[in-house]
C-alpha cells in the first residue's frame, strides 16, 4: 500500500465515523468487489454471496463507531473477520458443505478446460489455511500483506502457505492424472 492510499482510506473512515454516508460508499465501492469474490468462492452461489457482503457492510457501518485505524490491511482484517461470521452463519444455515467455483487459481500451470472439476475436488482436499490462502489470493485478488493481516499471520507466513499450497495441489494431482503441464 502506497502512503496515499492509506491516508484516502483513513480519511474516509474517519469521515464515516462522523456520520458520513457518502464516504461509506466509498469504502463500499473500493472493497466490495473483493470481499464479494471471495465470499462467492466459499458459497458457490452468487445470491447468497451478494447478501453476505451487504450484511457485512451493514455490521462495518456500526461497527466502524469503535474502529481504530492502523493500516489499510488491518482495516481488511477487520472487515474480513466480520465476513467470516457472515460466512460461517450461512454454512450453519445451510448445513451443508459449500464447493467452489470453477475459476482457476493456479498461475505457474497450464491447466485443460475439463480438467477443473479434478481440479476443484483436490483443492477441497487441502487444509483449510492452504484453501483460504489460494482463495484470498486468486478470488479476492489480495496482497501477500492483505493476507497476512486477514489471517493474522506474518506476510512471510502468508507467502510460504500460498508456496506450500499450491505444490501440494500439484503432488496431489501430479499423483493422479498429470494435470498440470509444465
Amino acid at each position: 500500500m502506497d502512503q496515499q492510499s492509506n491516508q484516502e482510506l483513513w480519511k474516509l473512515i474517519k469521515e464515516v465515523q462522523n456520520g458520513n454516508k457518502e464516504a461509506f460508499r466509498e469504502i463500499f465501492e473500493r472493497l466490495s468487489n473483493k470481499f464479494f469474490a471471495y465470499t462467492f468462492s466459499r458459497t458457490s452461489n452468487r445470491d447468497d454471496a451478494l447478501d453476505i457482503v451487504q450484511e457485512t457492510f451493514i455490521d462495518l457501518w456500526e461497527a466502524l463507531k469503535k474502529f481504530q485505524y492502523r493500516s489499510d490491511e488491518s482495516f481488511y482484517g477487520f472487515i474480513f473477520t466480520i465476513t467470516k461470521r457472515k460466512l460461517s452463519r450461512y454454512y450453519k444455515s445451510k448445513n451443508k458443505v459449500v464447493l467452489l467455483n470453477e475459476k482457476s487459481i493456479n498461475e505457474n500451470y497450464e491447466m485443460r478446460q475439463e480438467d477443473h472439476r479434478h481440479l476443484l475436488k483436490h483443492i477441497n482436499m487441502l487444509t483449510s489455511k492452504y484453501q483460504d490462502i489460494l482463495k484470498l489470493r486468486y478470488w479476492s485478488d489480495m496482497t501477500f500483506g492483505e493476507i497476512s493481516s486477514v489471517l493474522n499471520i506474518k506476510e512471510t507466513t502468508a507467502k510460504v502457505w500460498h508456496h506450500r499450497a499450491l505444490k501440494q495441489l500439484k503432488i496431489n494431482l501430479d499423483k493422479n492424472d498429470n494435470v498440470f503441464k509444465s
